[in-house]
């Protein structure tokens, strides 16, 4: 297992590789971070980030700040996470709950003017729903329908540091 330390992020650098093909049962909830990457890349709304376990690139997530995200939350200081997956290779390890832990500090360093991640998960991914729970997302009971089936959506409030 990899120790929730051990996992940080960082905004996405094309000198870094990021391929990888996820099984087909997680491309039904996620897409592949190269697909996202080569549509994103150029958008100064969707932020690219890369998830590092141990010195490797093991994951990637987006931080979106367009408005696709009034559909998840009426705050306007709220980034919308997508695209979260984890390189088979590296899942079941303990990355993608150490990558949520290590959000909120990230997002505090990196977007100092945000205070609220949310996300839609399908009703259907019941081990993400779970990871998201455990990480300190909550479901908000706000709901709505995607192609792929009813999305349920969560937040996270970013806490501001406190100086001493």
């Amino acid at each position: 297992m990899i120790k929730k330390k051990e996992v940080s992020l960082s905004l996405y650098n094309p000198k870094i590789s990021v391929e990888y093909v996820l099984p087909t049962e997680q491309l039904e909830f996620s897409g592949m971070p190269q697909d996202i990457i080569k549509r994103d890349v150029e958008n100064p709304l969707k932020h690219l980030v890369i998830i590092h376990a141990r010195g490797e690139a093991a994951g990637f997530l987006e931080l979106d700040e367009s408005e696709d995200r009034k559909k998840y939350s009426n705050n306007p200081d709220a980034l919308l996470l997508r695209g979260f997956s984890v390189n088979p290779k590296f899942q079941g390890r303990g990355i993608a709950t150490g990558s949520i832990y290590a959000l909120q500090n990230f997002i505090r360093i990196e977007f100092p003017d945000f205070n609220e991640v949310v996300l839609g998960v399908n009703a259907r991914n019941k081990p993400a729903k779970r990871l998201f729970e455990k990480a300190g997302f909550e479901d908000t009971g706000r709901r709505f329908m995607r192609t792929s089936g009813e999305q349920i959506v969560m937040s996270m409030r970013i806490e501001k540091q406190h100086k001493a």
